[in-house]
């Protein structure tokens, strides 16, 4: 295996739920570099780990998670809609226990940065263009700056980012939106974010792409590869950093 960058997308998302605690201590168990997480924030200003702007796709619950306080998205069982085995079992009418284990919840930043950081560095994906500041003070205040790489696909979050703590790596994620631009010309764009990653959809990688993006002294990342056989190939384009739902495979690679 060549020396790239391990990234777990989500945590280890195709064996636990997206976003949780368990999918990011199944990741670290498996021996990863890096755990990608996305973030949005309550109504009340706290940071969550969460994909969609809505609970309704990976909770039990409903509504933009702008709407709600830490309070209500904490009722959310994030864990059933994958699998029994991470939800929250409903007590039958005899039953006399409870059952032993909880359902996953909603991670905070810092209880997921508690988990991450020591073992591999956190991958920040801003997806609410709104928290770009709490975040950083978030980071900050965690004392986690040498833990964190932030990215997103919002060129303001990152340049929010730059201003407000330039010792935070940030990368510009690139995806079907992009399509048809040229290496150099997101090279260029990302000069003037001053950011010194593109964290590219595979599926827009040639070798030609991959060459003419490291050529020019920037670190190349892709998402989302989970086929073995185009994991390698990124490898052999010399992709610098992989993210996949499915971080066992990168030892096959």
């Amino acid at each position: 295996m060549g020396a790239w960058i391990r990234i777990a997308h989500r945590g280890a998302s195709g064996s636990a739920p997206e976003n949780t605690l368990s999918a990011f201590r199944k990741a670290l168990a498996i021996g990863v570099d890096a755990v990608e997480l996305d973030l949005h924030g309550t109504q009340d200003g706290e940071i969550v780990a969460i994909h969609d702007a809505t609970l309704d796709r990976t909770t039990n619950l409903t509504g933009a998670v702008r709407e709600k306080t830490l309070a209500a998205v904490k009722m959310a069982d994030a864990g059933g809609w994958f699998h029994p085995d991470f939800g929250d079992e409903p007590v039958q009418p005899d039953a006399t226990t409870v059952k032993a284990g909880a359902p996953e919840l909603v991670p905070t930043l810092a209880e997921a940065l508690e988990c991450i950081s020591g073992n591999a560095i956190a991958v920040l994906e801003i997806k609410d263009p709104t928290i770009g500041e709490a975040v950083v003070r978030e980071v900050r205040d965690l004392n986690a700056l040498e833990q964190v790489v932030i990215i997103s696909f919002h060129t303001s979050v990152l340049q929010d980012v730059r201003g407000l703590e330039p010792r935070i790596p940030t990368g510009w994620l690139v995806g079907n939106h992009n399509n048809g631009a040229s290496p150099v010309h997101l090279c260029q764009q990302l000069g003037e974010l001053g950011c010194n990653l593109l964290n590219v959809y595979h599926g827009l990688i040639t070798a030609e792409f991959a060459y003419e993006v490291c050529r020019r002294g920037i670190a190349l990342w892709c998402w989302t590869v989970d086929d073995l056989d185009r994991m390698r190939e990124m490898e052999a384009f010399g992709v610098q950093g992989m993210t996949s739902n499915y971080p066992e495979r990168f030892a096959t690679v």
